[in-house]
């Protein structure tokens, strides 16, 4: 059953990668992204603002994401200025 399942998310994830290259899912991956992270930042600011102590895993969670949006929106400029 698990073994079923995860050859239907390769499948899937094959899909998707093999059209990586329309503009449309590229933008759509990054605006849902962008406003994860945007909510994210929002209630991490509640939660500043309130005087509660944020630990280190929550920032280098924040630090990693960051990061990874970054890649995305290089490579989306990348990809869009060869276009």
């Amino acid at each position: 059953m698990i073994e079923e399942w995860i050859i239907k998310v390769i499948k899937t994830l094959d899909r998707i990668m093999d059209t990586w290259d329309k503009l449309t899912i590229r933008r759509t991956l990054l605006v849902v992204f962008s406003i994860l992270m945007f909510l994210q930042m929002v209630i991490t600011m509640f939660i500043l603002i309130f005087d509660k102590a944020l630990c280190e895993s929550w920032v280098s969670v924040m630090q990693t994401e960051f990061v990874a949006w970054g890649i995305m929106i290089g490579f989306y400029f990348y990809v869009r200025g060869k276009e």
